[in-house]
């Protein structure tokens, strides 16, 4: 087989690579569900835009500040809360449209363990939407308890 033939070959089975912001809020929706309800870091991470950076804030849960950080930054943030707590369920409560800031305000029910106990915590999420149509995060801020 031709090395050229074996490279395309290979190529068909690479994963995708995400590109980095939800395509449309659905896409969005579906993949902050999954994420948050099944701790897939990388379904989150999927709406972070490359180059940008995203306020991400769990008081309790995790050992870092928070504040603006980068793509990779989150990515490790969010393993190691999802290594502390279990995420058990996610549960949109309201989607408000703030059109002239071209955002998505999400609040959602985040159910999860930590150190064996059930918590529930209110999800603050603002999703931002570029020239292309795209949506990518701007912000997850959790709700102390």
């Amino acid at each position: 087989m031709r090395l050229s033939t074996k490279v395309a070959f290979a190529l068909l089975f690479l994963p995708l690579v995400a590109s980095a912001q939800y395509r449309d809020l659905d896409a969005a929706m579906a993949n902050l569900s999954r994420g948050f309800g099944n701790e897939e870091v990388q379904a989150i991470i999927a709406g972070v835009a490359d180059g940008e950076k995203v306020m991400l804030q769990f008081p309790g849960l995790t050992e870092a500040n928070g504040g603006f950080i980068g793509r990779d930054q989150a990515a490790l943030m969010l393993d190691a809360m999802f290594n502390r707590v279990e995420a058990n369920g996610f549960e949109e409560v309201s989607v408000r449209r703030a059109s002239a800031e071209n955002q998505y305000h999400i609040t959602a029910r985040w159910t999860l363990t930590v150190d064996g106990k059930a918590q529930t915590r209110d999800l603050y999420i603002t999703l931002r939407q570029k020239s292309d149509e795209r949506w990518s995060i701007a912000s997850v801020r959790a709700a102390s308890k």
